[in-house]
C-alpha cells in the first residue's frame, strides 16, 4: 500500500531561487526527452537519451532515470510541470533540529539543499504514519516547491466471509453483499446528494461562463472539488461500517476508457469521481483489514440476476432499468452491484471447486458463464443450478 503526503516547506528566499531552477531544468529535461523520444519502452529512451541527459544536465543519475521514466508514462507531446523524485538515502535524507524537521535534496552532484518543513497537521499525520510502521524511502519536489513525502507499508489481510460488491454511476453508488452461498444480505444506495449538488453546479457554472466570470468560476471549481472530496469520504466510511458488520470483502469493477458517444453523454461520465473513490477506498480498506478485490467489468450490466443469462443489458427507453427476456425488471445499477459481488465470489472459488462454489439461482436452463471470460477462470464447471427464487429475493 502506498500514500503521498504533501509537505509545506518554509525555505528561504536563496533556497526558493535554487529550488525554483531545479525545477525548471527538470521541466526543460523532460520536454527534450519527449521531443525525442522514438519509443514508450524505458530502456530504449534510457540507451538513447542517457549520455545526453549526462552531459547537457548537471542532475544524478537517479533523477534523470526518473525524469526519464515520466517521461515514458507521459502521454501528451510536452508538460508544464514535473514532480522531481529523491530516493534515500542516496540522493536524499531527513534529520531534526530543536525547532524543525529537514528534508535535504541532493539535487546537483555534491550539492545538497535542506529544506525546513512547516509543523502543521500535515506534517503531524506523517509522523504518526511513521510510528505506525509505514516507511518513506522517496521524496519529491513539486513545481510549486512543496515537498510531498511517498509513503508504503506492507501487510497480510485475511479473506472475509462474505462479498461487498459496488458498482458506481453517475448518479448514485449501489451496494450489495452477497453470501457465498449466492443468498443476498443487503443492498443500497449512496452519493445522491453528490448528484444533486453538482447538478445545481453546473447549471451555476453554464450561468457564469455566459457572463465571463473567471475567478467566480475558479471559486465555484474549488468548492465543487472540496463538497465531492468530502462526501466521498463520508461514502467510504458507511460502506466500510457496512462490510465489517457483515464480514464481507469489497469488490469493485476495473473501469476501462469508454468510446465517445456524444458530448452530453462523455459529460457525464467524465463527472463520476471513480478514481477519487477509489483512492479513498483503497486507503480506508487498508486501515480497517479489509480485502479490496478488482474484478472485471466483463458483462457486468447485461448478467440477468433471475435466469442467469447475458441479454442486452439497459433498457432501451429507460436506462436506469434491467429488462431480460425472462420477465425480470430491476434496477440495473443495483443489479450490477450483485454482479460485481457474485463474479468476485466466482473469482475467489475457481482453483478448489466444489459443491459450495455452484451458486443457486434459479431453474432457468441458460448459459451461466457469461460472467467469467475464459482466461479468467479456465474452467467450465461453474454452473448455476436449480432454485425456485431468484437472488433479487432471497
Amino acid at each position: 500500500m502506498q500514500r503521498a503526503i504533501l509537505l509545506q516547506t518554509n525555505a528561504t528566499k536563496s533556497k526558493q531561487k535554487t529550488l525554483n531552477k531545479a525545477s525548471l531544468e527538470a521541466v526543460e529535461l523532460a520536454n527534450f526527452l519527449l521531443q525525442n523520444r522514438k519509443s514508450k519502452r524505458l530502456m530504449d529512451l534510457h540507451k538513447t537519451m542517457y549520455s545526453t541527459c549526462k552531459k547537457t544536465t548537471s542532475f544524478n543519475s537517479q533523477v534523470i532515470c526518473d525524469i526519464e521514466r515520466t517521461v515514458v508514462e507521459s502521454k501528451g507531446t510536452t508538460v508544464q510541470s514535473i514532480t522531481v523524485k529523491f530516493n534515500t538515502p542516496r540522493n536524499c535524507k531527513t534529520f531534526n533540529t530543536k525547532s524543525h524537521f529537514f528534508v535535504e535534496l541532493g539535487i546537483y552532484p555534491r550539492n545538497r539543499i535542506a529544506i525546513p518543513i512547516k509543523a502543521n497537521k500535515n506534517y503531524q499525520r506523517f509522523q504518526d504514519l511513521i510510528k505506525k510502521g509505514w516507511t518513506c524511502k522517496t521524496f519529491g519536489l513539486t513545481s510549486n516547491l512543496q515537498i510531498v513525502a511517498y509513503l508504503s507499508k506492507e501487510k497480510e489481510i485475511k479473506q472475509r466471509k462474505n462479498i461487498l460488491g459496488i458498482d458506481i454511476n453517475a448518479k448514485y453508488f449501489a451496494i450489495s453483499v452477497v453470501s457465498p452461498q449466492g443468498k443476498v444480505l443487503y443492498q443500497t444506495y449512496f452519493g445522491k446528494r453528490i448528484w444533486a449538488k453538482r447538478k445545481k453546479i453546473m447549471k451555476r457554472r453554464a450561468l457564469l461562463q455566459s457572463l465571463n466570470a473567471t475567478k467566480k468560476l475558479k471559486t465555484l471549481r474549488n468548492r465543487e472539488r472540496d463538497f465531492v472530496k468530502t462526501n466521498l469520504g463520508q461514502i467510504v466510511r458507511e460502506i466500510i461500517k457496512i462490510a465489517t458488520k457483515y464480514d464481507a470483502d469489497i469488490s469493485i469493477e476495473k473501469l476501462k476508457r469508454f468510446n465517445p458517444k456524444g458530448k452530453r453523454f462523455n459529460k457525464t461520465v467524465m463527472r463520476i469521481p471513480f478514481y477519487r473513490f477509489k483512492q479513498i477506498l483503497e486507503q480506508r480498506c487498508f486501515d480497517n483489514d479489509i480485502p479490496l478485490n478488482i474484478v472485471d467489468s466483463w458483462h457486468t450490466s447485461k448478467w440477468c440476476s433471475h435466469c442467469g443469462a447475458v441479454g442486452n443489458g439497459h433498457n432501451s427507453t429507460n436506462y436506469s432499468l434491467f429488462k431480460c427476456k425472462c420477465g425480470q425488471t430491476v434496477n440495473s445499477d443495483r443489479k450490477a452491484s450483485l454482479a460485481v459481488a457474485v463474479k468476485s465470489l466466482l473469482v475467489r472459488n475457481k482453483h478448489n471447486l466444489s459443491n459450495s462454489a455452484f451458486f443457486q439461482f434459479t431453474n432457468g436452463r441458460v448459459s451461466v458463464n457469461g460472467l467469467l471470460r475464459s482466461d479468467d477462470v479456465g474452467l467450465n464447471q461453474i454452473a448455476v443450478q436449480h432454485s425456485n427464487q431468484s437472488m433479487e429475493s432471497q
